[in-house]
């Protein structure tokens, strides 16, 4: 199974989160596709309007959180 990386970028104001493979993320940063841009290495500024030229790339999976169930029981002596 390929890696999945998340690019965050920003285009005229709108902020953009793709989820693509490996290959396609080389393919894309070969052939310029986000323009002349720089990968940021940390996050100093969280708002993207601010970012500049530069994209995020973050290597991972989305992970969802789930409901746990939990019994609250009382108790007198």
């Amino acid at each position: 199974m390929e890696e999945t990386y998340f690019v965050i970028h920003n285009s005229d104001g709108d902020t953009h989160v793709e989820q693509i493979s490996k290959s396609v993320l080389l393919n894309r940063l070969d052939e310029n596709y986000y323009g002349k841009v720089n990968a940021l290495k940390s996050i100093k500024e969280t708002d993207t309007n601010y970012w500049g030229e530069n994209i995020l790339i973050i290597k991972g999976k989305i992970v969802t959180p789930q409901a746990e169930e939990v019994i609250v029981k009382n108790k007198i002596d």
